[in-house]
């Protein structure tokens, strides 16, 4: 059961003026000096793997991008949120089995959002399948994408939020942390299930689609760094696979990496920004 992406899709149309007590649209929001986004909207975005998407109240007309995105390109290679003062890069592999790439990214004081292929060259308007640029966002869509190392970068002030999605045959459809011992009743084991704890070694199990080798787990935070070390996967049954792992943040997702059926880097990261309990 895969529930990221179809609890909470979060579209932020005026809520930012909602919030403030403003009714019509003003010129330059979402950059308006003392303004941040409710964080409310933020943490049930993150915590359900929701898109959260910052668009002009003229711009809504284009929420049915994001929408349906989870449907459209439902594997996510990168994911990230944070504050920018200045400038960011963020890079991830595009691997044999992707057939299109879906990015959608706001910055609240947007100067630039830049997409660079594994040439160097950058992805025009003209030179991917859909180019959709807002006042603090950019939506594109890249066909049949090439191989190799791809990058985005950010320019500007504000709350970023960053989705790199694809439609391939490499999906990460589950993540779950099963118990390590003891009995429990249904109910608690079921809540358990979902639920990391915060430095405690114990079980995570990951359900991947396609053909794979050389897996790898790791934790990263929610600005999409990476925070542990490398955890090898084990298969467990057809496409689970099984490692450990210790939570020593209290907020993190889990990143998978390894190679396709053409010997080729990937990765994926389930959406969803875990919150490890105590113990």
């Amino acid at each position: 059961m895969r529930l990221a992406g179809a609890l909470s899709i979060i579209i932020f149309a005026g809520l930012l003026r909602a919030q403030n007590g403003q009714e019509g649209s003003r010129p330059g929001w979402p950059c308006v000096a003392g303004r941040p986004v409710d964080p409310t909207y933020i943490d049930t975005s993150e915590s359900t793997g929701g898109l959260l998407f910052l668009f002009q109240k003229n711009e809504v007309a284009q929420a049915s991008l994001v929408m349906s995105a989870s449907h459209t390109h439902p594997s996510t290679l990168l994911r990230a949120l944070g504050n920018l003062n200045g400038s960011r890069d963020f890079e991830f592999p595009v691997d044999s089995s992707i057939e299109s790439l879906l990015v959608l990214v706001s910055l609240q004081c947007r100067n630039a959002i830049s997409v660079f292929r594994p040439t160097g060259s950058e992805v025009t308007k003209t030179s991917g399948a859909l180019s959709v640029d807002l006042q603090a966002g950019r939506i594109l869509r890249i066909d049949q994408a090439e191989t190799g190392q791809w990058r985005v970068r950010l320019e500007g002030t504000g709350l970023f939020v960053v989705s790199i999605l694809a439609r391939a045959d490499i999906g990460l459809t589950r993540v779950a942390f099963p118990p390590n011992s003891d009995p429990l009743k249904e109910k608690e084991y079921l809540r358990r299930l979902n639920t990391p704890l915060f430095g405690v070694r114990q079980n995570v199990e990951i359900q991947l689609s396609g053909h794979v080798s050389g897996l790898r787990l790791q934790l990263v935070d929610a600005a999409g760094d990476r925070i542990s070390d490398m955890e090898a996967l084990e298969p467990i049954a057809e496409g689970a696979y099984r490692t450990t792992i210790t939570p020593q943040v209290e907020r993190f997702r889990i990143l998978v990496t390894g190679t396709d059926a053409s010997a080729r880097p990937f990765q994926r990261m389930y959406p969803v920004l875990y919150r490890a309990q105590p113990k």
